[in-house]
């Protein structure tokens, strides 16, 4: 099993470079399709109440060649590094619109889309402080996260896996399994509040891992209590363990047609040190 296609979202924030050197190594050792997804935004023109009809057009179509250039740069970039690389197959689109509208257009024919941490850059309309998680919302395929700060130059070797006993865990552990497979060691590992907690989730886990083994994962387990919130707690035990890389279930409900964010979930999102997979 291996991811086929893998799409990485393209802007012009000094993260790129890094975002891509990442999906390139994984497009090369699972063998797959990368796609460099380059969305132009939108044009935000801000006019006073005097301006004529034409001037607002002309300025329109300044900010949308503006944008239209600005993606065009990041997929010659992106060419640059994707040939760079023993890969299989790639190819760039530089898209028309928002960013999310795109990644949820052209990231549902994938196995897996790549984003950024969900910073602000200096150029707002590239990227969404939320992108991740309305990308985990929208797309319906894994996401995998990468930092806004730190390079990795290795992504997968030693894979910590948060488990819960839910539905969004189990997501997760489908979605993540070619990585898994491919890893040095993989440690399933579930935060419980209480000591007492331990056994019962330890012989829970047995299930979790023979099933990995049939997959061909061999993972170790561990229970841990801890007074932490769980986000913080995993990415502590993540950190001590010198993972680099963690896969989650991704937790929210739906409130008045927004989705809320679960607590762990947040956390990870806004404070992660190494590259996160999230499914939902």
């Amino acid at each position: 099993m291996s991811y086929r296609t893998i799409v990485v979202h393209l802007d012009s924030g000094p993260r790129c470079a890094v975002r891509v050197a990442l999906a390139v190594r994984l497009a090369a050792s699972q063998g797959a399709h990368l796609i460099g997804l380059a969305p132009t935004g939108l044009a935000d023109v801000v006019v006073s109440m005097g301006t004529a009809a034409p001037d607002i057009l002309e300025l329109i179509h300044l900010s949308a060649s503006v944008l239209r250039e600005r993606a065009e740069a990041a997929a010659v970039a992106f060419e640059r590094q994707a040939k760079s690389a023993a890969l299989a197959s790639h190819e760039c689109r530089v898209v028309q619109g928002k960013p999310i509208d795109a990644i949820t257009s052209h990231g549902r024919c994938s196995d897996l889309v790549v984003v950024g941490q969900g910073e602000r850059p200096a150029n707002a309309e590239d990227q969404a402080a939320d992108l991740p998680q309305q990308t985990l919302l929208h797309t319906g395929c894994p996401v995998l996260a990468v930092p806004a700060s730190g390079n990795f130059d290795s992504v997968g070797r030693h894979v910590v896996v948060a488990w819960k006993d839910t539905r969004e865990a189990a997501r997760s552990l489908r979605d993540a399994l070619p990585l898994l497979q491919a890893a040095d060691r993989v440690d399933v590992l579930e935060i419980v509040a209480a000591a007492s907690e331990e056994a019962a989730r330890r012989v829970a886990l047995l299930d979790v891992l023979a099933w990995l083994g049939r997959h061909g994962v061999d993972a170790g387990m561990r229970v841990e209590t801890s007074a932490l919130e769980a986000g913080e707690a995993l990415l502590a035990r993540a950190g001590a363990l010198s993972a680099d890389l963690i896969v989650m279930g991704a937790y929210g409900h739906s409130r008045l047609r927004e989705w809320i964010l679960g607590g762990a979930t947040r956390h990870l999102l806004a404070h992660m040190t190494v590259p996160v997979v999230m499914s939902h």
